[in-house]
């Protein structure tokens, strides 16, 4: 198949009609792509994603290891409890687990279901990627009828996999150690910044033609990592005065600097607001159910954030800052509405509050 690379400027959320000609491009290049090439590219995301997913699994346990004989991702998988060597069939993604029904076949012992389901959102978020490309679609129709692939899509496509896979595996070593590594956060950020500089991920600065593409492109991937991290060290710095205590841990802030060198300035701001929201519902469900002692991770709610912004950052954008403030202006009834959610956001506030100082 010809190697197409064509340059494709990524939709802002600025403009409406931006939105509406990936679309449009989505579906010419689903019609003009034969169904089985299209269907075989996708499953084959999922079943790569399932194996990634594997892979995820072992960064997830050996990472954390203090022992640094241990940390080695290198070397074949060993049960967890016996340390026997795990056969390369049983330790087929998904299905491997299916077979032995969660217990181990060297010792019995129990496996647990993270490790399957790991797998599992791995896989579904690759066909995901396959299926609503950021960037544009991969597989395109050439003027004589044949499939090829846009080579900038294509570049997109696995460092939006490879953002995918890092969020992955940082929202579960932070629900086990409550600390997001550098040695996943750090080369997430030069991955980000090499994906501004080319196909240009994060968008654009300006709409300006006299700026060269790479530099418009790169200069949006670095702002977005500084702002991702400059707001959340501003909140850390800010929390810690207030509450005389560490409010956030420096991992957050690269972490969140990450997902801006992936996704811009916009991206990161509204990966923030994603996870703050997040946070306040769960952990206030958490807090309700198990008492105020229970300490939350905020990175998972800062990769659900990243996850929103990356496939729905155009339309989210677009309803907040113009179908919203529109709606407010010409709507009778907006006032109401908004005085209804306040309401029921202190009285929520205040119940927690109340739990708060029962469980002191």
């Amino acid at each position: 198949m010809p190697w197409v690379s064509t340059v494709r400027r990524r939709p802002t959320w600025s403009r409406a009609v931006g939105v509406k000609r990936f679309v449009c491009e989505r579906r010419v290049a689903r019609r003009g792509a034969s169904v089985s090439v299209t269907a075989v590219f996708e499953v084959g995301a999922a079943l790569l994603g399932a194996c990634v997913g594997s892979f995820l699994n072992v960064v997830i346990w050996r990472l954390p290891q203090e022992d640094p004989r241990r940390r080695s991702l290198g070397g074949r998988s060993k049960c967890p409890h016996c340390g026997t060597q795990i056969r390369w069939h049983d330790n087929l993604p998904i299905v491997g687990w299916l077979l032995l029904r969660g217990r181990a076949r060297c010792c019995g012992k129990g496996i647990a279901i993270r490790y399957p389901l790991v797998e599992a959102l791995t896989a579904a978020l690759f066909y995901a990627l396959a299926v609503w490309p950021p960037f544009g679609p991969v597989l395109v129709a050439t003027a004589a009828g044949a499939t090829a692939i846009d080579g900038a899509a294509a570049t997109a496509l696995a460092l939006h996999a490879t953002f995918v896979a890092l969020l992955v595996a940082c929202t579960f070593i932070d629900f086990d150690t409550q600390l997001l590594p550098d040695a996943l956060t750090k080369p997430g950020m030069a991955c980000g910044l090499f994906g501004g500089f080319w196909p240009g991920v994060a968008g654009v600065v300006t709409d300006d033609p006299s700026t060269p593409r790479a530099l418009n492109t790169l200069l949006a991937s670095v702002i977005g990592l500084v702002v991702g991290a400059g707001v959340t060290w501003l909140i850390r710095a800010a929390g810690s005065r207030i509450f005389r205590r560490e409010a956030m841990g420096l991992g957050d802030v690269k972490f969140l600097g990450m997902i801006g060198a992936f996704l811009g300035w916009q991206g990161a701001l509204l990966s923030l607001f994603v996870g703050c929201v997040a946070g306040a519902l769960i952990g206030g469900l958490l807090a309700l159910r198990r008492g105020f002692g229970l300490k939350i991770p905020f990175g998972p709610y800062l990769a659900l954030g990243g996850l929103v912004a990356l496939f729905a950052q155009a339309p989210i954008l677009e309803l907040l800052f113009v179908r919203w403030p529109e709606w407010q202006r010409t709507s009778p009834n907006a006032q109401w509405f908004l005085l209804v959610l306040a309401v029921l956001s202190l009285s929520a506030l205040f119940v927690l509050v109340r739990r708060g100082r029962r469980a002191g």
